[in-house]
């Protein structure tokens, strides 16, 4: 059986914290392949400095160019509808057949997850692996709820947290300086060579 792991994010810019989530879950999962779910931007929080979709696309496309295992879906970044995650792993576990599904997402956001549209479905049906994020510890006592209460499969990582944002490396590309150490290389190129997040909000 196949064992995919879906990984959405606004990915604006896509940086080093989301690259060592993906390499965590596809190391501690022995994933066949990590499938990048860049999400469309809602108009109303849209800003000035927030890059447009064939931007954002690109640069997770170069990202997964570089790393074997990363595949990239458009499920959601082109729709013209509100996208849910439930909806959205329906159709890719219907497309993958007998595949086994592990939705990537930071834990703090995990123990919200039953409040998502079709969330105790998500819960049930699906299965997770929560990476650890900066300033976020791990509510253990909530996960251990939504085990038993959904019989949720839920896999806590060992990633290392890494102190990145996507709203702090704009703010130092506005400011000039360097993020070679934030992003892959790839994404600090196509920034460079298209002037992005330039603008003052």
């Amino acid at each position: 059986m196949k064992r995919i792991g879906i990984f959405g994010g606004t990915f604006d810019p896509f940086h080093n914290g989301h690259l060592s989530l993906a390499k965590a879950a596809t190391e501690e999962l022995d994933l066949d392949e990590v499938i990048l779910l860049p999400n469309r931007v809602q108009p109303f929080k849209t800003d000035r400095d927030t890059a447009a979709a064939g931007d954002r696309l690109a640069m997770v496309n170069l990202v997964a160019r570089d790393e074997r295992l990363f595949k990239v879906s458009t499920e959601e970044i082109f729709g013209d509808e509100i996208s849910y995650t439930y909806k959205t792993l329906c159709r890719i576990r219907e497309r993958v057949g007998d595949g086994r599904l592990w939705f990537i997402m930071g834990a703090d956001s995990l123990i919200t997850l039953k409040c998502w549209y079709k969330g105790e479905d998500l819960l049930r049906e699906f299965s997770f692996a929560a990476g650890l994020r900066p300033g976020s510890p791990i509510d253990m006592k909530k996960i251990e709820e939504l085990r038993r209460d959904y019989d949720a499969d839920i896999h806590i990582m060992a990633n290392p947290v890494l102190d990145i944002s996507s709203t702090g490396i704009k703010e130092k590309i506005r400011r000039g300086e360097d993020i070679s150490a934030l992003v892959p290389a790839c994404v600090k190129d196509y920034i460079d060579e298209h002037g992005l997040y330039r603008q003052e909000n």
